[in-house]
């Protein structure tokens, strides 16, 4: 059953890493409401949650949900790359408010999972999902 737990983990970063490119264009053109809806979809289909109702929760309680640190890092990825298209829209505050979260993830998966899984599914993210501009 672990296998197939990270079999289905490491779809999500291919996933991701196929999203990634539309919700890049999307910010790059400046459309604030395409961006938002690639972020949305890119969670639902690599974590199948959605992301508005992730994100109404602390970030403690949301890692506890995934099995996988990849899973903590996939939404943590989307969380920034809300706040970087927020910022560009103008709207900082919540840009701040979103990379403040975004790191919250990211430390309550290293709680949770530990450093060497966490460091583990930072390289598998590098490896799999481009950096977007």
């Amino acid at each position: 059953m672990p296998v197939l737990r990270y079999a289905f983990t490491l779809n999500a970063v291919r996933e991701l890493g196929r999203l990634a490119p539309d919700i890049a264009r999307a910010r790059a053109a400046a459309s604030l409401d395409a961006s938002l809806l690639h972020i949305r979809e890119a969670c639902t289909a690599t974590l199948g949650m959605e992301f508005d109702t992730l994100v109404c929760f602390d970030a403690r309680s949301v890692v506890r949900l995934f099995s996988h640190a990849e899973q903590a890092r996939i939404l943590a990825r989307l969380v920034d790359e809300r706040a970087r298209t927020l910022a560009q829209a103008g709207r900082f505050q919540e840009a701040l408010e979103d990379t403040v979260y975004a790191g919250h993830l990211l430390s309550c998966s290293r709680q949770r999972f530990g450093l060497p899984k966490d460091a583990r599914a930072a390289e598998t993210l590098e490896r799999e999902v481009p950096e977007l501009p």
